[in-house]
């Protein structure tokens, strides 16, 4: 079955689902860190008012399933980086996160970015190169398997 997804620069009002989606992903069964009770406890003191705040800085764009938010992502142009990509728990492995990054590289090429880099860990280094990134440099073979990627949009 094939979801009904709309991708849409995000608003103020979004934040506060902005956040449950963020927390949600960040505990989720994918998220490396769900363990990590230092990032559980900054997670849980997130509040709406902090993305609206990054909002300021950054291009927010949300996904929507049948009008509910599920999925964020955000791009920092000043830095030609893209900063986030969650998704609700429920719902990955489903195209949201493709369709998330696809609008932030269309954000950026209208800015006129020649290219966008990005940290990324554990299966999301997969997620990544099937979106087209590559390594800087290779992850370490023993170390945390997190990389710089980049990906030209010309």
């Amino acid at each position: 079955m094939s979801l009904n997804v709309t991708i849409r620069k995000a608003v103020a009002v979004d934040t506060p689902a902005i956040r449950d989606v963020h927390v949600a992903a960040g505990k989720g069964p994918d998220s490396l860190e769900r363990n990590n009770a230092n990032v559980l406890k900054w997670l849980d003191g997130r509040v709406a008012a902090d993305y609206l705040e990054e909002m300021q800085r950054e291009q927010f764009v949300v996904a929507e399933v049948d009008g509910e938010l599920r999925g964020f992502g955000a791009v920092i142009l000043d830095k030609a980086e893209i900063s986030s990509v969650y998704v609700d728990p429920d719902y990955t492995r489903q195209g949201i996160a493709s369709a998330l990054v696809s609008a932030m590289e269309q954000i950026a090429a209208a800015h006129g970015l020649a290219a966008l880099e990005l940290q990324a860990a554990g299966g999301a280094l997969t997620f990544y190169e099937k979106q087209g990134f590559s390594y800087v440099s290779e992850p370490p073979k023993n170390g945390p398997l997190w990389a710089q990627m980049r990906k030209s949009l010309t």
